[in-house]
């Protein structure tokens, strides 16, 4: 079985769109948070979602938009969240507010756990692939974690399991602008990291059209 992984997404509908025509086929599809955040195609990004039945947890910003308090939040450039507190419908801001912290599931053997963040702080614990302390995961009862948050993807091995974060497909911040998601493999336990172009200048032209911070647009086209 391939599941997709996805996360962070952050409201770029164009990003996201990208990455799920790339995932057609697989039978499931995963997102570790943050759904909403920085962008303006709030509810876009959620219908793509429900098309897809994508399996999701809650994200820092997420959380953050459904009134919980978040103590190690970046700032988030406040007309970017005023603009998605007032055009998310309803129904959407439900979703988000309904979702678990974390998902549990077992597909063809593998015991799969899902996080934002990590295992001990699903919400605000940054795992970056230099982390000094992945002997942790191995108290993790699971085959395969899988995080996000950081916009960094990355696949560990940790004494037999898999710490897997698929990168951000809608702001990707290791300087490569492209979309980032991954796919599990589940009957060989492979995982592969992919990377997909999507027109970064819509994203940025609606981010100057609404008056958003440029640094929105600017991250988009970070390069080394």
């Amino acid at each position: 079985m391939r599941i997709g992984l996805i996360s962070d997404i952050h409201s770029n509908i164009y990003g996201l769109k990208s990455v799920l025509a790339r995932l057609k086929g697989t039978e499931l599809i995963l997102c570790s948070g943050d759904i909403t955040g920085y962008y303006p195609f709030v509810n876009e990004v959620f219908e793509e979602l429900k098309n897809y039945n994508v399996m999701l947890v809650k994200g820092n910003h997420d959380a953050h938009l459904c009134g919980d308090k978040i103590d190690d939040l970046r700032p988030i450039e406040p007309i970017s969240l005023a603009y998605t507190q007032k055009h998310i419908t309803n129904a959407n801001l439900d979703i988000i507010r309904n979702a678990p912290l974390e998902q549990r599931i077992e597909i063809n053997g593998i015991k799969v756990a899902m996080f934002h963040a990590s295992p001990w702080n699903k919400l605000e614990e940054y795992i970056y692939p230099d982390y000094t302390g992945f002997d942790r995961f191995k108290e993790i009862d699971a085959d395969a974690v899988i995080l996000g948050h950081t916009h960094y993807p990355m696949v560990k091995k940790i004494k037999g399991r898999l710490v897997i974060n698929p990168g951000s497909c809608g702001q990707p911040r290791d300087y490569d602008p492209r979309a980032s998601f991954a796919i599990l493999d589940t009957s060989t336990r492979n995982v592969n990291i992919e990377r997909v172009q999507y027109d970064v200048e819509k994203v940025c032209a609606a981010v100057k059209e609404l008056g958003f911070d440029s640094k929105l647009a600017d991250i988009l086209k970070r390069r080394r």
